[in-house]
């Protein structure tokens, strides 16, 4: 389990992991709700009348991964499961993958490190 979602996507880690069988369970897959007004995921949940929680959530379940949503509010517990209905596209996917800059992975892996 590590911090996974399109804020913090460190696609090496996650291949490496699924190649050999190892099931990723992505910590933090919300980014604790920081980003939600970000652009792309702005124009994706409108496109799908989604939350943006929804639009992380099914990405992360695209990319193959055990997605956890931590939250005490029941409409959002409920809201954050219906992800079914829906699917992102190659080029939704390849725009939500490019949210994260190798400044933020550098600066995750320094503060790893500490």
């Amino acid at each position: 389990q590590f911090e996974v979602s399109p804020f913090m996507y460190r696609p090496r880690d996650v291949e490496y992991f699924q190649c050999k069988g190892v099931l990723v369970s992505s910590s933090k897959a919300l980014h604790r709700g920081e980003g939600f007004d970000h652009g792309i995921i702005e124009i994706i949940s409108k496109r799908h009348n989604v939350t943006a929680a929804q639009v992380v959530l099914r990405w992360g379940l695209q990319k193959g991964l055990i997605v956890v949503a931590k939250t005490s509010n029941f409409g959002r517990m409920v809201e954050n499961r219906d992800i079914l209905h829906f699917s992102l596209g190659q080029d939704e996917m390849a725009k939500l993958d490019s949210i994260t800059t190798e400044k933020d992975v550098s600066d995750r892996e320094t503060l790893e490190k500490e």
